[in-house]
């Protein structure tokens, strides 16, 4: 009998919700913790099943974004789970605490994608590819000045650093062809909602 489900998965899902359990998404208000587990579908649908890259899929905003560190990590998942996330983790802060620039820290984080392993490079490219869908999900609904003013950069700034995490993280992987060409249409889709000049 195949195993449906794994008990690796099954505790990223529990620590990860309890993590993000008080957070909400920016735009539409509703739990973070359906950003993960999309991330983790979505890959799922582009035919990963790697329990290790699933599991880092839903944790991969924990240490970034709640109070879990990757030593907290590593006292409960394997080598390859803490290092799919810690490649995931922007750096926020620099080394005396100060609070970094939103373009200094994601140029750095395309940095680190540009040398990543195929698997954080997958769930980045699956987490790029829900934020579109849910940007064009909200902008069905929401006005458009109000939903780009959510963010920490302007519109163009948006769209730049996502082609460039895109082209970074997607390379020339055949196994990532698929959330490649999904991530450009979206992005391309998401354009049209650029707010005029």
């Amino acid at each position: 009998m195949d195993t449906l489900h794994s008990p690796v998965v099954e505790h990223a899902i529990r620590l990860a919700a309890v993590a993000h359990k008080s957070q909400k998404r920016k735009s539409s208000g509703i739990p973070y913790i359906a950003h993960p587990m999309s991330v983790c579908l979505i890959l799922m649908k582009a035919g990963f099943e790697d329990e290790s890259i699933l599991a880092a899929a839903v944790l991969h905003d924990v240490v970034e974004d709640t109070e879990l560190s990757i030593e907290d990590l590593e006292e409960h998942f394997s080598e390859d789970v803490v290092r799919y996330v810690q490649e995931m983790t922007e750096e926020k802060e620099t080394e005396e605490g100060e609070k970094r620039s939103w373009p200094d820290r994601k140029q750095t984080h395309i940095q680190v994608m540009q040398q990543a392993t195929l698997g954080t490079r997958a769930i980045e490219l699956a987490d790029k590819l829900h934020n579109l869908e849910a940007m064009l999900f909200d902008l069905q609904t929401e006005d458009r000045q109000e939903f780009w003013g959510h963010f920490g950069a302007s519109p163009d700034q948006i769209i730049e650093y996502y082609r460039s995490m895109i082209e970074a993280a997607g390379q020339t992987d055949s196994q990532l062809r698929s959330l490649v060409e999904n991530c450009n249409t979206r992005l391309e889709e998401l354009k049209k909602y650029l707010p005029s000049t």
